[in-house]
């Protein structure tokens, strides 16, 4: 079976380092939706190849999601090592599913000198596919069609192309693609199977594996994977600490320069991802410059980057809830502050008008939007604190221990923190979901990693809903269907005495307001 690669290469005469890009969309595309074309990477003295993966654009065989990856990769990265030209060494680089095959190739036993991946899966069961037990609705859907599509096309199948082209809204799309399960991967991730995250999740994969090899990982604090960067970022830095490297900008999955979803951050354009990872190879396949920072990381707050030789050390800072039990009707009435109240705010979820997810990583806009409208919602219970005294820095995971009291069998729980301002912007930070069984002790919802100076004057929100639609499929629905049919209310009690949000911060004293 022949897989078929575009050839770059560097002007003049030599024997040049290798940088291999494997993926699905078709290589004229060549992750340039972000990063450069191979071309301007071939201008710096690389001789970059580009792959279609198997069954995809003009390569032979089958595409079976993410499955064919281990050997195929590691075959792509002996015979790439070996082109006229090659100096013997190699890196791999590339964006999204682009990145989780730099993985699967080392899992696959690639030997390979150095990796630049840039936001991608590390285990897809935990944070691409699902996050917190919720399955990624829209996201995986959508993209489970995009892929069909592009197999249909390869094979040359016009009918099943025009019977995808065709479908209407995401219920249809799941139930068209869950049926297939030759056209699709979907059904296998719907029934979320551990035997099949074993085939294809390269933390399992990797976990015996060295894996002491300079890595370059780039992600975005709105990137629906960013739980994946920093998971790979930890497992490479525990192996080498000298040789791990990480930069996280504002940007969601894409676009990246100076945007954050759908807000702008210009101030985020005095960092080039393309020069980064060329200083990056530079330095590791041809031993010229310097490396770069451990971390280099955007101040959401301060809209600046800042680089460190490590991570910085957070403390964590608990703030209780507390309201006059309107919480979710009256914006102004739930608080945070250091005393917890004894009552409890109820909400009400109707399925015929689930609450949406509004800015983050998977909402509807994306980013460091503003969802004040969103928290006027009588589904969504706000907590606010008061202006803090002075500035302060956010820097690590944030958690919400939530105490719930409900008859349902199975409830979501969506958390989101937002910046607010002094005008009464909201602006997300981050956002996070738990589905779950719980009922009586705190349901605990990860809400990801920040960094964000807090300025002095402005506050921070704590919004609680018992929905995500359509980011997170319903509570009590076959995301395989999504029938609404048996759809019912689902009533949350949210109690005070017991509920938490903990913050991990730089300085105690400062996010004490002092």
């Amino acid at each position: 079976m022949a897989l078929a690669a575009d050839v770059y290469r560097p002007p003049g005469e030599g024997d040049w380092p290798v940088l291999l890009m494997r993926q699905p969309y078709g290589k004229a595309i060549a992750s340039t939706v972000v990063l450069a074309h191979p071309s301007w990477y071939a201008r710096h003295g690389y001789l970059v190849v580009v792959q279609d993966v198997r069954g995809m654009g003009a390569s032979e065989g089958d595409f079976d999601c993410l499955r064919q990856e281990l050997s195929d990769g590691a075959e792509t990265v002996d015979w790439a090592r070996g082109l006229e030209g090659a100096n013997g060494k190699i890196g791999l680089y590339g964006f999204s599913y682009q990145a989780i095959t730099q993985y699967l190739a080392l899992a696959g036993g690639g030997r390979v000198d150095a990796m630049a991946p840039a936001m991608g899966s590390f285990a897809p069961e935990k944070d691409w596919a699902y996050e917190g037990g919720a399955p990624r609705y829209a996201g995986m859907v959508g993209w489970a069609l995009q892929m069909a599509l592009l197999k249909a096309a390869h094979d040359g199948d016009r009918e099943t192309h025009a019977e995808l082209s065709a479908l209407k809204g995401l219920p249809e799309t799941a139930r068209y693609l869950a049926e297939r399960p030759a056209l699709s991967h979907l059904k296998r991730w719907i029934d979320n199977a551990e035997s099949d995250w074993d085939q294809v999740s390269p933390k399992r994969l990797l976990k015996d594996h060295a894996l002491d090899i300079p890595v370059l990982h780039t992600g975005g604090w709105y990137d629906f994977m960013l739980e994946g960067t920093l998971a790979a970022d930890r497992a490479f830095r525990n192996a080498s600490p000298e040789t791990a490297h990480l930069a996280i900008g504002p940007w969601a999955h894409m676009p990246w320069n100076g945007a954050s979803g759908q807000s702008r951050m210009p101030e985020a354009e005095t960092y080039s991802v393309d020069r980064a990872n060329i200083a990056f190879f530079d330095f590791y396949l041809k031993n010229r410059g310097n490396p770069p920072p451990a971390l280099t990381l955007f101040d959401m707050g301060e809209r600046r980057w800042r680089a460190f030789d490590h991570w910085p050390e957070p403390l964590k800072k608990p703030l209780a809830l507390a309201s006059g039990g309107l919480a979710a009707t009256l914006a102004n009435d739930g608080r945070l502050a250091d005393v917890a109240g004894d009552g409890e705010d109820v909400l009400v979820s109707d399925p015929f008008r689930p609450a949406p997810l509004v800015g983050g990583h998977v909402g509807e806009p994306a980013g460091f939007v503003d969802r004040a409208a969103s928290d006027d919602r009588s589904d969504v219970a706000v907590y606010t604190t008061a202006p803090f005294a002075q500035d302060f820095i956010l820097c690590g995971p944030v958690r919400a221990d939530i105490t719930i009291s409900t008859e349902a069998q199975v409830f979501d729980l969506v958390a989101t923190l937002s910046l607010v301002t002094p005008t009464g912007s909201a602006n997300v930070i981050q956002t996070g979901i738990t589905r779950t069984k719980v009922t009586g002790a705190p349901v605990s919802v990860g809400l990801r990693a920040a960094f964000v100076t807090v300025p002095a004057g402005f506050s921070l929100r704590l919004s609680l809903q018992a929905a995500a639609w359509p980011a997170f499929s319903l509570h009590a629905q076959d995301p395989a269907s999504a029938d609404g049919m048996n759809a019912q209310p689902l009533t949350l009690a949210i109690c005070h005495a017991a509920s938490r949000l903990v913050l991990s911060v730089l300085n105690e004293d400062t996010a004490n307001g002092a």
